[in-house]
Parts: C-alpha cells; structure tokens; sequence
C-alpha cells in the first residue's frame, strides 16, 4: 500500500496556519492524532501543532480535558458563517461596526482615476464589523472630501442622501483573495500577509457618477457569499419551438 501524498504547503503563509485549516476540514470525523502523531504527520515541531490547535481552541472547535486529552466538539459548528445577498453586504447580519478613522490621504491611483477626482482632495474612512465580539471585517471607503462626514452614526449611504441630497443608486462587486496588511492585519485580528477575502465595491450616484470605492476585507473563515440571480426570458420565439 503506498503512503499518502505529503501535503502541499505554502510558503507564503505560516505553516501552523495551514496545518490549522487541514485539521478543521477532519473535524467531521471527530477524531483528533495527538500531538507527536500530528508532529511526525506534518513533519514540524511540537511548538508549531500546539499553535494549528490554538487556532482551533479559538474557533472553539476543540476541548482540553486532564485526564482525557483533546477532541473535537461535538455537534458544535466550527465557526459562525455569515452569509449576505445583496448590497450592502453586513446588512441583516447584526453586526457592531466601529469607525476606526476619517482622515484626507492620497489613495492609490487607481481610485483616483475611479472617482475623476484630478487634484481634488479625497477622504479614507476606515471602520471595523464585529460579529459576537470577534472582528468579521475591516472596510476602507475612499470618497470625495467634500462629501465625507466627520463623524458617523449611519451608513454612508443614508448620509449622502440625507446630508447632500446624493442618492446612490448602484454598486458593482469584485470578488477576490488578497493579504491583510500592515493596517488590515491588526483590525482583522490575523496576521499580517494572512489571507483574506476581499470584496471592492465601485458605488455610482442616480445620474451615473461615481461616488466612492470601498475595500471590504473579511476574515475568510467566517464569511460566506450567495448570490440569486433572476433570469429574463428572450425575446421572440425559442427557435424550433412548436408553434
């Protein structure tokens, strides 16, 4: 019988990390290696295993008894998903959302050419969303200074609307899979390079101009995205159809 093929890790994240997210996909067969088995499997040190079943502990996927050792909860999901349809995305999920800052930067250019802001000074406001007092997401809003608020107790979007008569009428998403940086990492409670979801979104007023661009930077372990799409029927006949 041949051995099982080695796993192939990252270089680019830290290896209790990985090994972390191996062992959470077995949490369904309930049984856990110890820690020399789990050593000698994944070929690191002790050090680097206990850290996999810290992350593990925290998730509270994971029970220490004296006496009886570790083991998988039972019947006790690993994480709270949040799912979200539609825009914006923490709507309906009873977040906690901090603001964290409102500050004039230069953002990266290619907001700058979204906005069509030229020399205009432009705004970051930089809020955090806590899901049962655990950070769910870091959000970076980049707008015109002139529109952005010094404070704030709603959503930027009621804000426009109600402070300057600006009515956002749509949003595009992207989807895709960055690293949290030296700003994301300590709000997101990950480590820097970690990687995350990223969600930006491109937000336009009712006559087509856009308004502001927003990085959401969710923790990828605890979000989870749907999506329904409502088709149209074509127009004319459906070719060979009987008539």
């Amino acid at each position: 019988m041949s051995s099982p093929a080695a796993i192939p890790f990252s270089q680019s994240a830290p290896l209790y990390h990985q090994i972390a997210l191996t062992l959470r996909a077995r949490a369904e067969t309930g049984g856990l290696a110890t820690e020399q088995q789990l050593c000698s499997e994944f070929g690191v040190s002790r050090s680097t295993v206990r850290q996999a079943l810290g992350l593990l502990k925290q998730d509270g996927l994971l029970q220490s008894r004296r006496g009886v050792g570790t083991r998988f909860m039972p019947h006790t999901p690993a994480r709270r998903l949040t799912s979200s349809i539609g825009d914006p995305l923490h709507a309906g999920l009873g977040t906690v959302e901090r603001l964290v800052s409102i500050d004039r930067v230069e953002p990266p250019s290619e907001v700058r050419a979204f906005l069509k802001a030229g020399e205009d000074a432009i705004a970051r406001l930089v809020r955090v969303h806590t899901l049962d007092d655990v950070p769910l997401s870091v959000v970076v809003t980049y707008m015109p200074a002139r529109y952005a608020p010094k404070g704030l107790r709603q959503s930027v979007h009621e804000f426009l609307w109600q402070r300057h008569g600006l009515l956002q009428k749509r949003s595009v998403h992207r989807i895709g899979v960055a690293r949290a940086d030296t700003m994301v990492a300590p709000l997101l409670g990950v480590g820097i390079a970690d990687p995350v979801l990223h969600v930006q979104a491109s937000a336009y007023l009712d006559d087509g101009r856009p308004i502001r661009w927003t990085d959401n930077y969710f923790r990828e372990e605890r979000f989870a995205y749907q999506a329904e799409v409502e088709w149209k029927r074509p127009a004319g006949p459906r070719k060979g159809a009987r008539k």
